[in-house]
């Protein structure tokens, strides 16, 4: 469950760095963390989708990992 978290984690820091890197105009930025979010997939996903089924008022800059666990219903699939 630990390595879940962890990647959960990432998914959430890469989500926000994207964010402020699209904000400033990093195109350089944006570039590469395209290629780290793809590699973070499924997680990426999983996040994305726990805010889209969000009725908590939740933004992703006040996500966590248990939050998202807690949206998908319990443990998050690995396999989606």
């Amino acid at each position: 469950m630990g390595a879940i978290m962890s990647s959960l984690t990432k998914a959430i820091v890469l989500l926000r760095s994207r964010v402020r890197a699209r904000r400033q105009g990093d195109a350089e930025q944006l570039k590469r963390l395209s290629g780290e979010l793809n590699q973070c997939q499924p997680f990426v996903a999983q996040v994305q989708q726990a805010l889209k089924m969000n009725t908590d008022g939740m933004t992703l800059s006040k996500v966590t990992p248990a939050w998202v666990k807690m949206r998908l219903g319990g443990e998050p699939c690995i396999n989606s």
